[in-house]
């Protein structure tokens, strides 16, 4: 019997396919790999997950079996391969047709899907870490975010993590995505043991502070109220 989550009538395929096509049409705000901020933005990144994966035992991701959720073109699975995953063990899933084409070009090994991450085809159990940077916010059914939840929370091994990166405010400028704060977070993730957070210098002041030095832009990110995303490592209970 079809998965009735996808009926043609079904409220999330609409969802889906909004998706789809506000990201065929945007335009990016990055300046490219030479951006000031997306490079202070990633080294805090790459930083706050060392020392998570330094906290649960890990000096490498050798061996772990990790999925990109909304993977786009791929930078973050070659940031975990970086970290020692193989790209055997690395897969990504996404809506967006043009970033996977680029996605399989520049990471010949590993696999990429087009789909929904609301209905993963992938068996029970089947990873030690799943990824989300950036997502949820996009997806304004609530319904279908928690289908989303439930499909990765069925792919992730018992003690297996979701690691969730996303922003926690709205955006006025933008009504295609709405930020997702922590009490939020853990209705969405209730199945899981949650540990938090908060990073990334708001966007509009980071932008700004970098333009001077990127030095003003870590000296200002030191105050958490100016930091703008959440960073929710997410782990799978043992007896799921």
């Amino acid at each position: 019997m079809p998965n009735q989550l996808f009926n043609v009538r079904s409220p999330a395929l609409a969802e889906s396919e909004r998706v789809r096509e506000i990201f065929a049409g945007r335009k990016e705000i990055s300046e490219g790999p030479l951006d000031l901020y997306g490079v202070c933005t990633h080294q805090e990144r790459q930083e706050a997950l060392i020392r998570f994966f330094r906290e649960i035992g890990l000096t490498s991701l050798k061996g772990l079996r990790i999925l990109d959720v909304g993977c786009g073109s791929g930078g973050h699975l070659r940031r975990m391969i970086d970290f020692g995953a193989e790209p055997p063990n690395c897969f990504g899933i996404d809506l967006f047709r043009r970033s996977l084409a680029s996605a399989r070009q520049l990471n010949p090994n590993v696999s990429f899907i087009e789909g929904s991450a609301a209905q993963l085809p992938f068996p029970d159990g089947e990873f030690d870490l799943v990824f989300q940077f950036t997502v949820f916010t996009s997806v304004l059914d609530v319904p279908l975010r928690r289908a989303i939840v439930s499909e990765i929370l069925r792919a992730l091994r018992p003690g297996g993590y979701f690691i969730w990166y996303d922003f926690a405010y709205p955006n006025p400028n933008n009504a295609n995505v709405r930020g997702i704060g922590r009490s939020e977070i853990k209705q969405l993730l209730a199945d899981f043991s949650l540990k938090f957070r908060r990073v990334t210098l708001a966007p509009p002041i980071g932008r700004a502070a970098v333009k001077i030095s990127p030095a003003l832009y870590r000296i200002l990110n030191t105050v958490p109220l100016l930091r703008s995303h959440y960073f929710c490592f997410a782990q799978k209970h043992q007896s799921s």
